[in-house]
């Protein structure tokens, strides 16, 4: 072995390539694409590795307390426009408006046209007389579950 090892490095790349026996060659070329292999998958896993879910999970349950603390109880209403079955989830506190809610259920629900603006109306899905108006803390909030605040939004011109 050692013989043609030196033969191949008298002779051109070409020349020692094909003097070398078969076997040496297809093992060195295998040692190299699996070597290749290994260190393109270990940088990809380097550079992908804030995208996997898991990695950082201390950060936003931290944050998350933070803001829940800072914006008082949260709670969660269904707004639903009753004429077209088009329905959202939001999360509101005390302090949000009923003009709040009915904008941010109008971006969730696609009603943001220009010639739609103005003529909507929020009720509590229990008394449909009269529309909800001021901040949400003068309604009966409670967290949502089976007896949750439920609201209808509709389009009255």
């Amino acid at each position: 072995w050692l013989k043609t090892f030196r033969q191949a490095i008298r002779c051109s790349p070409i020349e020692s390539l094909a003097s070398l026996p078969p076997t040496t060659v297809r093992m060195s070329a295998a040692r190299r694409s699996a070597l290749g292999l290994v260190l393109a998958a270990c940088a990809a896993v380097w550079v992908l590795s804030p995208a996997f879910a898991g990695l950082s999970a201390s950060a936003p349950s931290v944050r998350g307390a933070r803001t829940a603390r800072a914006a008082g109880q949260i709670y969660e209403v269904m707004v639903t426009n009753p004429s077209v079955g088009a329905r959202t989830r939001l999360n509101i506190n005390g302090e949000t408006t009923v003009d709040d809610i009915i904008t941010k259920a109008r971006k969730e629900m696609d009603f943001e046209m220009a010639f739609l603006d103005g003529d909507w109306n929020l009720y509590d899905i229990k008394d449909e007389t009269k529309p909800l108006s001021g901040k949400m803390s003068q309604y009966d909030l409670r967290p949502w579950g089976p007896e949750g605040m439920a609201l209808h939004l509709l389009y009255q011109p």
